[in-house]
């Protein structure tokens, strides 16, 4: 699978005071300190005398993991000097497998799953958007979630692309033999970490499919819970990421930790609850900037 990935802005923290320049001790034009983070007993941003501290505490501020901020760190420390996104962008891409949105979206079969709620449904309709309605088959095998499945026939309908439900993996198998050239997007049940039977579930239709497995993953989870779901998803053979209601958060500390345990590919993150829009690529740019924007904002 060819790999790469690309721009996407973020809701500042809140903010108070103006901050010093790093090492100067003098207001910095057009930058404040940052507020606490979130939560009683946590310490507030410090403002670090050098760069790589300066993105630690950046990294710490979007609760990514401790371990994980070390690892960022390191690679940020071999490019030449820049400015703290850049070094982070590099950081980024040296340490995860960024997967391009288009070729994701040309292998034959994708099995979408997460747990309940996070998004799969939504995603299956703007992953169909993206493509010739008349070379994509959606298939739901969630067929106890009424609302979920007259929800998708629905935006199928809009988009004119086929629709197919599957109660089994025999029928999951039989709706893949008639698609034929068409790519097949596989809507799941939402399966929690821990829950054996619906992995094995999803296993089934993996093979009965021959499809690559995407985690579907809320950027709203903590990063406990982002990594168990990407370790038992990583368990049945995901290597693909796709973060939903990144638009809704201000930290991303939860898709790198996911992204780190699989380890998952990030590929791509829903901006927008509208079934046909909102779906951009990930790259390592556009996560750096995020980062470093959740942290700090315009004066004013």
């Amino acid at each position: 699978m060819a790999l790469r990935s690309t721009p996407l802005p973020l809701p500042p923290l809140s903010q108070a005071g103006p901050a010093a320049a790093p090492g100067s001790g003098e207001a910095m034009p057009g930058i404040r300190r940052l507020s606490p983070a979130d939560g009683p007993g946590t310490r507030s941003f410090g403002w670090p005398s050098d760069e790589l501290a300066f993105l630690a505490e950046i990294l710490r501020a979007q609760h990514v993991p401790a371990a994980l901020i070390e690892r960022l760190n390191a690679r940020a420390a071999m490019p030449p000097r820049g400015r703290p996104e850049q070094r982070l962008a590099i950081a980024l891409g040296a340490h995860f497998r960024f997967v391009a949105l288009d070729d994701m979206l040309r292998l034959p079969a994708l099995l979408l799953m997460g747990g309940p709620g996070a998004g799969k449904t939504a995603l299956a309709a703007k992953l169909a958007a993206r493509l010739d309605p008349r070379r994509v088959l959606v298939v739901s095998t969630d067929t106890a979630h009424v609302g979920g499945l007259a929800q998708l026939e629905q935006n199928m309908n809009a988009l004119g692309a086929a629709l197919a439900v599957a109660e089994d993996s025999a029928g999951l198998r039989a709706a893949v033999a008639g698609a034929s050239t068409r790519t097949v997007i596989i809507d799941t049940a939402g399966v929690t970490p821990g829950d054996e039977a619906g992995f094995a579930r999803l296993a089934a239709f993996k093979e009965a499919a021959r499809a690559e497995p995407v985690l579907v993953l809320p950027a709203d989870l903590s990063a406990e819970e982002a990594v168990s779901s990407a370790v038992q998803a990583a368990g049945i053979g995901a290597k693909l990421m796709v973060a939903m209601r990144l638009d809704l958060v201000r930290r991303a500390g939860a898709v790198l930790a996911a992204a780190d345990a699989g380890p998952l590919s990030p590929v791509a993150a829903s901006l927008s609850p509208h079934f046909a829009y909102g779906l951009s690529g990930l790259t390592p740019e556009m996560l750096a900037r995020r980062l470093v924007a959740g942290a700090l904002g315009p004066a004013g």
